[in-house]
């Protein structure tokens, strides 16, 4: 017999559970030769009594090894080792070479997206005027306890299930309470489609509402990403301008009396990228025209909850009685980018069609992160989250602004923004963004070469959007400090 006891050593502080433990102490011992192919192993009551561990333990624990191949039991005669072991290894593919498998290159043609630019993240290991939230305010606890309470219950376990693909019901409840005190809407659960974050919901929105030839209004400048997903779906883009009291809705008028229009998007409380506001008249005559004309209403409300000054403008969605809005919302942007969490509320008419285009893209959304949270809305770790960043980054918005009137007056012009995470910072022609994006780069601050926001080359943009939001004050002085340097190097040729 097998020195069991001094085979099978057990950890009792391990993170790993006591019976994987044993069964990966008894693979070991089998790929060594030490327990040999067709002997019979002792009994679990026996073997269990041996290593001073509940029977069950061991029960789990051969389970885990007959699952694996490792062992098979015989009726009335005991349990045995396998005399097939499982394959320790694949193996190779004989056909296939190794010097000449590079995989650089499909063997086929398919479909090049032109509208689409690869993507630049920040690296994690530079500073800089980054357009997004700090993610180091994001109240990781708070989530864990979430997490680890939703998946603790019996009753969690559905989460790890297929549900409803218009997402968790909790969490549409408390969205169209909080879409209903916060923003004037009168929505019901039933009325929300949880996305995984609001591109997603841009994307599937283009999918069932555009169809090639159709024509979409956007602003002048306007958010790439939206752009592409539009264009992917066939639109032809209609751009109009923006000043500092949103799109002009005058000119759309005359386009919507020259044209078919099918859609207009608007990011209404802060446009994207330029950071104003659509004034109350404009969103009313935009309302009025989407109903005189027949056209959507796609309003991205992105950073609604990221305001300043006063009591932000309610939506147009909030005025909407005819079914002309479809409003989507995110918690991306105001907690942290991985949080894949947007939504859209829309007429029921509309969110059944989304449910069918998500069947056919994920089947569904996270449920166990839906779930969580729902439950942090109902018990306040959300608003007060909020509440905290709020004063955060508006001590990052006015640190920021005052040093850029300060120290680069005569270089930079810019409006301090009433919400969001960015300045709209437009800078004098002598200083050309693509080369100070280039120069500062290689000292390990960024900010944006402004590249993407020049929608026509005849624009000839030399703005961008500055970050405050991903920065504390004491990175924000680096940065400008660094900006400062580089400027003075530019200018001096």
């Amino acid at each position: 017999m097998l020195p069991w006891k001094n085979l099978i050593l057990i950890q009792k502080t391990s993170s790993v559970p006591v019976y994987q433990q044993i069964a990966n102490s008894i693979i070991q011992h089998i790929r060594s030769g030490v327990i040999k192919r067709g002997m019979k192993m002792p009994g679990t009551r026996e073997l269990s009594q041996l290593l001073s561990v509940h029977r069950k333990t061991m029960v789990s624990a051969y389970d885990e090894l007959d699952a694996q191949g490792w062992i098979h039991s015989l009726p009335s005669k005991g349990t045995f080792v396998s005399d097939q072991l499982p394959e320790i290894h694949p193996r190779k593919l004989e056909t296939v070479s190794p010097g000449n498998f590079r995989w650089e290159k499909t063997g086929y043609n398919f479909r090049i997206n032109p509208f689409i630019k690869p993507s630049t993240k920040p690296l994690r290991d530079m500073i800089g005027f980054h357009d997004g939230p700090d993610v180091r305010l994001v109240p990781v606890d708070a989530w864990g306890r979430s997490y680890r309470s939703v998946l603790s219950r019996k009753s969690g376990l559905h989460h790890l299930s297929y549900v409803q693909e218009n997402g968790n019901y909790e969490l549409r409840k408390v969205l169209s309470e909080e879409l209903n005190t916060t923003r004037g809407m009168q929505t019901t659960p039933e009325h929300i489609f949880i996305t995984r974050g609001s591109q997603m919901a841009m994307f599937m929105l283009a999918m069932v509402l555009i169809a090639a030839g159709d024509q979409v209004v956007v602003g002048q400048t306007n958010y790439y990403y939206t752009d592409r997903a539009l264009m992917a779906a066939g639109a032809r883009l209609v751009r109009i301008p923006v000043d500092d009291e949103g799109i002009d809705v005058d000119e759309l008028e005359k386009i919507c009396k020259r044209k078919k229009i099918r859609a207009v998007y608007v990011t209404s409380h802060h446009h994207f990228p330029t950071t104003v506001t659509l004034c109350a008249a404009r969103r009313m005559k935009l309302l009025a025209l989407a109903e005189k004309f027949g056209f959507i209403i796609i309003e991205d409300d992105y950073d609604y909850d990221l305001h300043y000054e006063s009591s932000p403008l309610l939506p147009v969605a909030s005025a909407d009685r005819n079914g002309m809005v479809a409003y989507i919302g995110t918690l991306s942007k105001t907690v942290a980018p991985a949080l894949r969490l947007g939504y859209v509320a829309a007429p029921l008419n509309l969110i059944a069609e989304l449910g069918k285009i998500r069947q056919v893209i994920d089947i569904q959304g996270d449920p166990v992160l839906e779930q969580a949270v729902a439950e942090m809305f109902s018990l306040g770790e959300i608003r007060r989250h909020m509440k905290k960043v709020l004063r955060e980054y508006h001590l990052r918005r006015d640190f920021l602004c005052s040093q850029l009137k300060k120290r680069f007056a005569e270089l930079i012009q810019f409006k301090t923004p009433e919400g969001g995470l960015s300045v709209w910072a437009r800078f004098d022609k002598s200083i050309p963004l693509p080369a100070l994006h280039e120069r500062m780069k290689k000292k390990g601050v960024i900010i944006s070469s402004g590249m993407i926001h020049n929608t026509d080359p005849k624009m000839n943009l030399n703005a961008t959007r500055m970050g405050f939001g991903w920065m504390n004050t004491q990175e924000t002085g680096r940065s400008l400090e660094v900006l400062d340097e580089t400027i003075a190097e530019m200018r001096k040729g």
